[in-house]
């Protein structure tokens, strides 16, 4: 994982605002340095240090002087539609939203209700590019701080690989890095091309999209009712790419090894993507 007073450096080199926004972020920087914040302080926010929360951050690429109050404001407002009672503060030059999770081994509802929010932000600020980095779910705002670092690495990460049309989770944040790391890309793009040159030839030639299909199936972990509703297809048509995929590739899409491998394929794909070969 980066180092983390490298990454949080980024917010520090915003220039810091007043009122209201620059009391959140002295806290906030208070708290990210060590300290326990003041119970009262947390109250005030809706903090409920007994209650799992998972930190999200939302950025934009193209960030101005009042964008983030902006998003804050708006991000506020979806929260409240989607009745979720976490705080949403304004911090540096990011919006950050404390999820509250009822069981923190259930995830997917945060996958999707984050990426939904993104999605919105992105239609309401044409011009913003937003990204959005998530933290593991945590309980105690020592944990959380954690859950912070995890969030604001992500969507730095996000960021440095273009990938702002997607949120990038913790686990995703983990395992980029760990492909970014390794000496060889050209080893990289040769276990690419073992497990999806068929369906990258077939798409290009069909102008299908069997790779998007996939990738979505994937991240809605094999539910086939969200992966549906996702793409805008029917579920049998979604049945047909199901089986086309596996008829192209010659491979058992219910076996967990093959899963993933095809998992790990997609990810390295998207890392080659922002890192060419040279």
């Amino acid at each position: 994982m980066a180092d983390y007073q490298a990454s949080y450096s980024g917010f520090q080199r915003v220039a810091p605002r007043v009122n209201h926004s620059d009391r959140v972020s002295d806290w906030l920087d208070t708290w990210l340095e060590g300290s326990a914040p003041d119970s009262v302080l947390l109250e005030q926010h809706g903090l409920q240090t007994q209650h799992f929360y998972a930190v999200v951050v939302y950025r934009s690429l193209r960030s101005s002087a009042t964008l983030p109050a902006q998003c804050t404001t708006y991000l506020q407002q979806e929260a409240a539609r989607r009745r979720l009672s976490g705080p949403v503060l304004t911090y540096r030059d990011g919006v950050v939203l404390f999820y509250p999770i009822e069981d923190p081994q259930q995830t997917q509802r945060l996958k999707r209700l984050t990426e939904e929010m993104r999605e919105r932000l992105s239609a309401r600020f044409v011009d913003s590019e937003m990204c959005c980095g998530v933290g593991r779910p945590a309980q105690g705002m020592d944990d959380l701080r954690q859950s912070f670092r995890e969030a604001y690495d992500a969507v730095t990460l996000c960021a440095e690989m273009n990938t702002s049309a997607r949120s990038t989770f913790f686990g995703d944040f983990s395992l980029y890095q760990l492909l970014l790391s390794l000496k060889n890309p050209a080893e990289l793009n040769r276990f690419c091309t073992t497990w999806l040159a068929d369906l990258v030839t077939y798409d290009a030639q069909q102008h299908s999209d069997l790779l998007v299909t996939l990738r979505v199936y994937f991240d809605n972990n094999g539910n086939t009712a969200r992966t549906a509703a996702q793409l805008n297809i029917h579920r049998n048509t979604l049945a047909y790419r199901l089986n086309r995929i596996a008829e192209i590739t010659r491979l058992d899409l219910d076996d967990a090894d093959v899963r993933l491998n095809l998992q790990l394929a997609l990810k390295a794909r998207q890392v080659l993507a922002s890192q060419p070969i040279q």
